[in-house]
């Protein structure tokens, strides 16, 4: 799991937490421990989004208008079901101010450039935001 939250002593011993009902939904069902995994950046921009809105006060139609697309792309966005491409991340960090880190590595190696200092790495500018691209 990406984090562990406290469970509050006096938790109900019977009632399972988010974590544990989804460890075991991956354990039960492979298939959807691979899909789970594979929209994972799908699920950060969404709570992204929905936390942005939330903060803002914004209604979905205020948000679409400010990122300069439909309100039902959107409810895309925040439903999580599908990764965003690169485009429509430079388009929501351009308009909302959210920032954005994807560091991609093999499986087996750990990913390193998210936490590396990449200072002496200029950032290119492309549709209003700033982008720094790295590799290995």
């Amino acid at each position: 799991m990406a984090f562990m939250v406290d469970i509050p002593s006096n938790w109900p011993k019977d009632v399972k937490t988010h974590e544990e009902l989804l460890a075991a939904e991956m354990a039960a069902d492979p298939e959807f421990a691979v899909e789970w995994e594979r929209l994972a950046l799908a699920r950060m921009v969404a709570s992204s989004l929905a936390g942005y809105r939330s903060d803002h006060g914004l209604s979905q139609r205020e948000l679409a208008e400010r990122l300069g697309v439909s309100q039902p792309r959107v409810v895309e966005l925040e439903s999580g079901e599908q990764n965003p491409q690169i485009e429509t991340l430079v388009k929501i960090a351009a308009a909302t101010g959210l920032e954005f880190a994807i560091d991609i590595a093999p499986v087996g190696q750990e990913p390193k450039l998210v936490g590396k200092a990449v200072k002496d790495t200029p950032a290119h500018i492309y549709a209003g935001a700033s982008l720094l691209v790295a590799g290995v």
